[in-house]
């Protein structure tokens, strides 16, 4: 594939996921992340933020690097997610995404949605761009 078409397909690619929304995502909810109560720690910095979450070592789950570098890649279960992130006001911000589109058929490719999303502890809670929660991912 030429580089430009490359490029013209991400372009594509990445304004259809931010136009979209999936109502089947693993944990949707209609709180803003501002406005959810949460028992767990949120993090203070950017270092508490970087590295791993999901499960990085199983291509077939979701799962993000958050990179020192303000680079992000990982994998909704089937494509691979590729961008940057900054952390700001306790919140990581996800900007220049970009994800492959192969056919995905029984995987929910929530993750392709993410907007921001806010680490407390262990557990890294992914919102769209409207505010609603999408999904969780672990470390």
């Amino acid at each position: 594939m030429r580089p430009r078409y490359l490029i013209l397909a991400l372009a594509v690619a990445l304004g259809v996921s931010a136009c979209a929304t999936d109502a089947g995502s693993e944990s949707a909810g209609s709180d803003s992340p501002s406005s959810k109560p949460s028992a767990e720690a949120p993090a203070t910095s950017a270092a508490e933020v970087e590295g791993a979450w999901g499960n990085p070592d199983n291509m077939r789950e979701p799962s993000l690097n958050l990179g020192s570098d303000g680079r992000i890649s990982g994998t909704d279960g089937c494509n691979r997610l590729m961008g940057s992130w900054t952390f700001e006001d306790g919140k990581v911000v996800f900007s220049e995404m970009g994800m492959t589109m192969m056919a995905c058929p029984d995987v929910d490719q929530w993750l392709g949605g993410a907007v921001t999303a806010v680490p407390e502890a262990d557990t890294l809670r992914i919102y769209d761009g409207a505010g609603t929660e999408i999904g969780t991912l672990t470390r």
